[in-house]
Formats: C-alpha cells, sequence, structure tokens
C-alpha cells in the first residue's frame, strides 16, 4: 500500500519539477550584494531560473526542517526523562514484586496449617 502511494505521490511530483524544468530554462542574473550603488557592478551569478527556483525550494525545506526540528528539542528532552523514569519505575517494580513473592508462605508450609 505504501508503494502504491508513493508511486502516486512521487511520480507526478517527478513530472512537473521535470516539466517546470524544461518550461524555464533561461538564464537569470542573481545579484548577490543588496546594497551595492550600482547593481551593474555587483557581484552576481547567472543560473538557470529552474536552478534558482528549485534551489530555493530546497533551501526553505531544509531552513523549515531544522527549524522543526530545534522547536521539539524540549519535547524530546522531556520524553528522554520520562522515558528513564518509567525504567527506573519498572525495576523497582520488578525487585518488589520479586520481594512480595519471596515474602509469601510457600505451599509446603500452608499445607502443614
Amino acid at each position: 500500500m505504501k508503494s502504491i502511494l508513493r508511486v502516486l505521490v512521487f511520480v507526478p511530483l517527478a513530472l512537473i519539477i521535470l516539466f517546470f524544468s524544461m518550461a524555464n530554462r533561461t538564464m537569470v542574473k542573481i545579484g548577490l550584494d543588496p546594497f551595492a550603488a550600482n547593481p551593474a557592478d555587483a557581484p552576481s551569478v547567472e543560473a538557470p531560473m529552474y536552478l534558482v527556483v528549485l534551489a530555493a525550494m530546497a533551501l526553505g525545506v531544509l531552513a523549515g526542517g531544522v527549524s522543526s526540528w530545534l522547536g521539539h528539542l524540549p519535547v524530546r528532552r522531556a520524553a528522554k526523562v520520562a522515558r528513564a523514569e518509567a525504567k527506573k519505575t519498572r525495576l523497582e517494580i520488578e525487585k518488589l514484586r520479586q520481594q512480595a513473592l519471596a515474602e509469601l508462605p510457600s505451599e509446603s508450609k500452608a499445607a502443614k496449617r
């Protein structure tokens, strides 16, 4: 089921990216100095438009992922503490269970009464 869903999502997405790339092959000039007095003299790079757009989208996805990861740090820390406490509690419960079973009268003693 997952493989079919992946195909249904990624194949159209790949086709859209491919068609977008084919339709936007013209070169664009990207200025690297926003404060230049004369934009013609500022350092710049020429690249195909599709590459600029796809790179910007990739950077946006990467920035969003990093932002989300950093935003969830407190939640992951709390989960780590909760897991440690749960493990400690499980060990304590098992220890108490063993103590309680050791303190129970044995069946031979109960049969003699």
